[in-house]
């Protein structure tokens, strides 16, 4: 049986390697491994070694095991008991979150040499992206077999003005004196409403990478749609709201416009069951494109349809009430 080497990660993202003397003579060693960390197929994790006295290791180590990201957003990949490595070790590599696209997830990590030079590099783990239950942003990091590693981004999330979702976290490091060092990472992606306390932020439908968001209520506003949303292990309600205006459009039904990066509108059909209410408001129960219904009041009145309003309302004042298909539209 090969005799086992424990690893770790010096402050510099060094490797160390460690093996213990055995009284049978085996001679024991650690030395600090210039080099860097890469990812593969298969999201497998290798360090190159640059230069090593030990001529009993390689120049590409490999190693087994599975991601994870620490309190500070670090990469740690935990090692199990395949090969010659020593189950529960964790290799911490010192990195920051750098982007995020619908099929990866992108770090930056920094090393010094032995003679002081310092470089830095990209680390790019595959796989799609995911809400927990708690409705924390997680990557599920695709693994050649077994089950997707989840890494979890801890701490809060926003929606921006181009209704975008952002994720930053500041963590604070005690390198002569406190240096505050802040993650950011903003999704592109496309809203949905087609379910009951739901709301979906789709980054890649075939990829099936989306936010599933479970919601206390969505109140429509004029302005947009307000909801209540409970983040992380211990959750504070907090609300959100997507930005945008409510129109009627006599082939699509009723649509909720949300302004997107640069000039860009993503629109949402609604089906709705509509009735007139005082002030010849108008009160919608909105359905999804399947019809259901979604347990969604709106109330708006025929200012805010502008064009379609005093058409609309003449037409409810006919007819009492008036059946919207998503996507479908309307006559009368």
């Amino acid at each position: 049986m090969a005799e086992k080497i424990s690893y770790e990660i010096d402050p510099h993202n060094r490797l160390i390697a460690r093996k213990k003397a055995r009284a049978s003579g085996v001679r024991g060693f650690r030395e600090v491994l210039d080099g860097r960390f890469s990812v593969g197929n298969g999201n497998s994790l290798a360090y190159h070694v640059k230069k090593s006295s030990n001529s009993g290791i390689p120049q590409q180590i490999m190693f087994f095991g599975n991601y994870s990201l620490d309190n500070g957003n670090n990469l740690v990949f935990t090692l199990n008991k395949w090969n010659n490595q020593v189950e529960g070790n964790r290799l911490i590599i010192k990195s920051r979150l750098l982007d995020a696209k619908d099929n990866e997830l992108v770090f930056s990590a920094a090393t010094r040499d032995s003679s002081g030079k310092g470089s830095a590099y990209i680390l790019k783990l595959g796989g799609a992206w995911q809400a927990d239950k708690r409705n924390r942003l997680t990557f599920n990091a695709e693994r050649e077999s077994g089950a997707a590693d989840n890494l979890i981004l801890e701490g809060a999330w926003e929606i921006n003005s181009n209704n975008e979702i952002i994720y930053s976290r500041t963590r604070h490091i005690k390198a002569k004196g406190r240096i505050d060092i802040t993650d950011a990472l903003i999704f592109k992606g496309y809203w949905d409403i087609d379910k009951k306390n739901r709301v979906s932020y789709v980054l890649n439908k075939q990829l099936n990478s989306r936010f599933d968001f479970e919601v206390g209520f969505i109140r429509p506003v004029k302005e947009g749609m307000e909801y209540q949303i409970a983040i992380g292990i211990a959750p504070k309600t907090k609300r959100l709201t997507l930005c945008g205006q409510w129109r009627l459009n006599e082939r699509l039904g009723l649509l909720f416009e949300m302004p997107c990066q640069g000039r860009q509108i993503q629109s949402i059909s609604f089906g709705a069951a509509c009735k007139l209410g005082e002030n010849n408001a108008v009160n919608f129960k909105l359905k999804n494109i399947r019809d259901e219904n979604l347990d969604i009041d709106l109330k708006l009145s025929r200012k805010a349809l502008k064009g379609q309003g005093e058409a609309f309302v003449q037409a409810l004042k006919d007819a009492k009430e008036i059946s919207l298909t998503a996507g479908i539209g309307f006559k009368w």
